[in-house]
């Protein structure tokens, strides 16, 4: 398992511009043996080939993805409403890792594994096309400042990567409270073949009753911050990518 960023596996050559700045910070004996002890029962290690959902999961249930689980409430609040269903998480930080693992050992959860590394580059690597029924990108950091979107993890080359990812009809949902971002991401989404935007208006969709508002979510709403809900339904056909 890895505990710390690493960026060279195998010699590969990998992205310059991450999506991320590495906050992690020294941790504590227990905590150190906590996330060795967990992440050996419920992560996935980061590597060139592509998972085995079937083995990994030890059936043969939808694959729900969450790029950047934060604290892992959401994806966890899914993964006990949804016990047919199985749950993966991607994360960049140990205190989130930390905090979704707490919740996987607290919750006895045998549908949810993590992956403690960029997400970019465990979806292009380990992840098979056709093999997620439905993908959650909510409120990634928007790198506000315009020397900065280059940081932003949503882009066209992400879009079109997860697009092969997702089953015919699988579904692509994103949440932001950043409207230049939603916008951005809106340009980006009609530019790509494969995507239907399920909105009635041609933006955005009105937040199901079904996503759970998260403390992050509703820390932004009590201050007045308006949240955009985008939802992408896939009519790729992936049969020239298995």
């Amino acid at each position: 398992m890895y505990f710390y960023l690493k960026y060279n596996i195998n010699n590969m050559i990998m992205r310059r511009v991450r999506s991320f700045v590495s906050r992690n910070r020294k941790l504590t004996q227990n905590k150190r043996q906590f996330l060795k002890n967990y992440l050996l029962k419920y992560g996935i290690d980061f590597s060139c080939s592509y998972v085995n959902f079937n083995f990994i999961f030890n059936n043969e249930y939808p694959v729900i993805l969450e790029i950047g689980f934060g604290t892992g409430e959401f994806l966890i609040n899914m993964a006990r409403k949804n016990l047919f269903s199985n749950f993966l998480g991607i994360e960049v930080y140990i205190p989130s890792i930390l905090s979704c693992l707490r919740y996987i050992h607290k919750y006895n959860l045998p549908n949810v594994k993590v992956i403690f590394y960029d997400a970019v580059e465990v979806i292009s690597y380990m992840i098979s096309n056709n093999s997620l029924s439905e993908v959650y990108i909510l409120f990634p950091d928007p790198w506000p400042k315009r020397r900065h979107h280059k940081r932003r993890i949503i882009t066209k080359e992400l879009l079109e990567v997860i697009l092969k990812k997702l089953v015919f009809g699988g579904y692509l949902n994103i949440a932001t409270d950043c409207q230049i971002y939603a916008k951005s991401i809106l340009n980006i989404i009609e530019n790509i073949k494969g995507y239907i935007n399920l909105s009635n208006t041609g933006d955005y969709v009105i937040r199901s009753d079904y996503r759970l508002v998260t403390k992050f979510e509703k820390k932004g709403l009590v201050l007045g911050n308006k949240i955009f809900n985008l939802k992408f339904k896939s009519i790729f056909n992936n049969s020239n990518f298995l």
